[in-house]
Formats: structure tokens, sequence, C-alpha cells
């Protein structure tokens, strides 16, 4: 794609940007190649996306497999979530990392903090901060060459609380989309509820959440009620998936203001950009797991 003199919005199955930028990137799609330079902020989600960009502020990316080249270079921050994360590119400012891999062999400039399955440290790997990691024992290899200016600190986990944290996350993002794809309508008029009657949307979530479950089981004690039970939480469990979609869905039209648009395509970027605030917010412990059940009620 040519250079934009403002934002770039994309949205596709495949997604190649090697332009200019005036401001953001934005995008979403099944494969995207970014390439060239981004004069804002960049934020992307996909099955894989690669960079190879110049990126003046931060960049946050959600994918199946994500790869910031050894040609790509963030000036600022760098959040990155993934089934597998790769970095072989510079970081100028800190990098926050979750994934079912992560391999690092690129520049950071501050610290870098991970969550993951497995975690990857290679020998043209150079952390000019601390690295603290979030990786289960017997999973963390780090090259004698690497070099680490800072401290090595591994937080204990309890079992494999970040790979299936990241799955969830990464689920919720994937699902939403084809929420708010198929039913654009229906989920933007339930974003503008929220800030008329906030109130009210509240208590009738937190009910909700508490008084289903309570059915659930008072239905799963009879064996006539059994199968109802189950089916009933199933259900839940997708609805409690989708309550989140029209929050995130405000979240991103807060956030864009102006510039938001209608329409689904413009649904489709307001819940990404709504999305990615919560799932980096959500890897954050403690704070992740509040703000995720205020989103959800």
């Amino acid at each position: 794609m040519d250079s934009v003199p403002g934002d770039a919005i994309l949205a596709s199955g495949d997604v190649s940007f090697s332009g200019v930028t005036g401001g953001d990137y934005l995008g979403a799609g099944g494969k995207q190649v970014i390439t060239g330079r981004i004069h804002g902020s960049l934020r992307a989600a996909g099955g894989q996306v690669h960079v190879a960009a110049a990126v003046d502020r931060n960049a946050t990316i959600a994918g199946g497999a994500v790869g910031l080249d050894s040609a790509a270079v963030i000036a600022k921050n760098a959040y990155l979530m993934g089934g597998t994360v790769q970095v072989d590119g510079t970081v100028r400012g800190a990098l926050l990392a979750s994934g079912g891999m992560i391999i690092l062999n690129g520049v950071v400039g501050r610290d870098v903090e991970v969550a993951g399955g497995a975690l990857r440290i290679g020998p043209h790997a150079q952390i000019a901060g601390n690295l603290r990691y979030r990786v289960p024992a017997g999973k963390v290899r780090i090259d004698p060459a690497a070099r680490i200016t800072g401290t090595v600190t591994a937080i204990p986990i309890a079992g494999r609380w970040g790979l299936k944290r990241v799955l969830w996350l990464l689920g919720f993002l994937m699902m939403g989309a084809v929420a708010v794809a198929l039913f654009p309508g229906f989920m933007a008029e339930a974003a503008e509820i929220l800030p008329q009657r906030p109130g009210r949307s509240a208590l009738f979530g937190l009910g909700w959440a508490i008084l289903v479950p309570i059915a659930i089981c008072l239905a799963a004690i009879t064996i006539v009620g059994l199968p109802l039970a189950l089916l009933t939480a199933a259900i839940y469990a997708i609805m409690v998936c989708l309550a989140t979609v029209p929050f995130a869905l405000w979240l991103g039209q807060l956030l864009l203001g102006a510039r938001a648009r209608k329409g689904r395509e413009g649904a489709l970027m307001n819940f990404f950009l709504g999305g990615f605030l919560l799932l980096v917010v959500g890897i954050i412990p403690i704070v992740g797991g509040w703000v995720s059940l205020v989103a959800a009620v």
C-alpha cells in the first residue's frame, strides 16, 4: 500500500503495507507484512504478523505468529502476544512479551518482561535493562553470548498460567472479531448503551454473572436437569467471553474519538484497538484479573 498522510487503518485477509504513515497504523488480517515507516504507533492483530518497519512510537501486536524482523526498529515500547513471538529487531524502550514460545535475539534498550510457555535468549540478544520472566522451570535457555546489563529474575508461576492466559486472550480477540464482523450493528448498539446507562448495565451484568451459575448448579443436582445444566453452562461460557466485546468496542471508540469510523470496518477497528488495551493490561498479574472481571460485567 502507498503512503498515507494520516492514520493507516487496514483490514483484510492478507495485508501488506510498505509505505509511510503520517500517524498510526492499525491493521487486522490473516497475514500481515508491515515495512516502511510508521510515524505514530503500530497496532496489529492477525494469524501471522511480520514487522520490518521503523515505528516512531509504540508497537502492540497480537497473533498466532508474531515477528519483529532484524530491520524493525521500535522507538519506544513493544507489547507482543502470540503463540510464537520472535524478536530479531531493535526495541529502544521496554519489551513486554507473552506467548507459547518467546525467542529474543535482538536489542532492547530497557527492561524485558516475559510470560509464557518457553523462552530462548539468542547469542545476538542485548538487553540494556533487567530481564524478568514467568516461564516453567526447564523451559528457559539463555545463550552465554547474550548480553544482559541488569539482573535476571525468574518469577515463580503456578502451573501453565502464562500459556493458558495467552491462549485465552488470543481466543477472545479472534472470537470477538468474528462477532463484530457478523453483527456490527448489534455490537455497536451494545457499546453505545454502556456510557448512557453505566449503573444499570453493571448491576444487570453482575446479577447475570452470579445468578446463572447458581441456577446451573441447582439444575445439575437432578438427573432430568443435568443435560439442560450442561447446555446452559456451555452457552454461559460463550456469553461471558462475548460480554467483553462491547466494552472493548466502546473503549476503542473512546480512544479514537472523532477518528472512529462507522460500519463493519469501523467497528472492527474500534474493537481491535480496545481489545489491544485489554490484552496488554490483561497479562499483568492481579491488575489484569480485576480489569478482565470489570470488562466482562
